[in-house]
């Protein structure tokens, strides 16, 4: 929880503080990495929520056979960690083979966690979840696979609708709509970890023995045959 929530407490500071130098309407979200505060909240905020992704990876999200998400989510922390090690390019250096690798890798986290939000919507239609995650993993799928498929036609085919003018928008509610989706999990996740580690009562064994024995003859228990005293 506290991985996602200072992913995107940097992510919002970088908007408030950038908003001068980054128009995030046209520009992508990588492009605050190329200024200040952005050269370290950027990567910063990229690993937060790659740590929340290997967390869930390791501790799984609370449904049966998660074997393919917990893959899934564990890959996706891997694409982050390249997406901020790998700084994108700017306007003079043009689309360095760095540029590249963190374009490829930030593609690919957001594929691996809109299909890992698929999975969870299928797997949760039977599964006993919370009604609201069950509902939010389907509109998630639904809006990131939507978002996604926009924002890749506007980054390579920026003339169809003029789609590069605004293509940071669609990154934008692309990150909000999957980082909903990690916090989702989280959720799912924390609650069959408290369910499971609560204490499992055993009843008390009648006890036997001597004393019990006079005790229950002063009564007018009657004693049973083969019982041990």
């Amino acid at each position: 929880m506290a991985g996602v929530a200072a992913g995107q407490a940097g992510f919002a500071v970088m908007h408030l503080t950038q908003s001068d130098t980054v128009d995030p309407v046209a520009t992508p979200v990588s492009s605050y990495a190329v200024t200040w505060p952005g050269v370290l909240l950027f990567p910063a905020s990229v690993l937060s929520l790659a740590l929340a992704c290997a967390i869930l990876a390791g501790r799984g999200v609370g449904l049966a056979r998660e074997g393919c998400i917990r893959f899934l989510l564990g890959a996706t922390a891997v694409m982050l960690v390249g997406a901020a090690v790998f700084r994108t390019g700017t306007p003079e250096s043009g689309l360095t083979w760095w540029a590249q690798v963190h374009r490829y890798t930030a593609g690919a986290a957001f594929v691996m966690l809109t299909v890992v939000a698929a999975l969870c919507a299928v797997r949760m239609k039977d599964a006993d979840v919370p009604e609201w995650v069950r509902r939010g993993t389907w509109w998630v799928t639904a809006l990131a696979a939507s978002t996604f498929l926009t924002t890749t036609v506007n980054t390579f085919l920026p003339a169809f609708l003029d789609g590069g003018d605004w293509r940071g928008a669609g990154q934008r509610v692309l990150l909000v709509v999957l980082s909903a989706l990690v916090w989702m999990l989280i959720a799912n996740s924390a609650r069959v970890g408290v369910r499971t580690a609560e204490p499992v009562r055993v009843p008390a064994l009648p006890a036997t023995g001597p004393a019990v024995a006079a005790t229950n003859a002063e009564a007018g228990v009657p004693a049973f045959a083969g019982a041990r005293s």
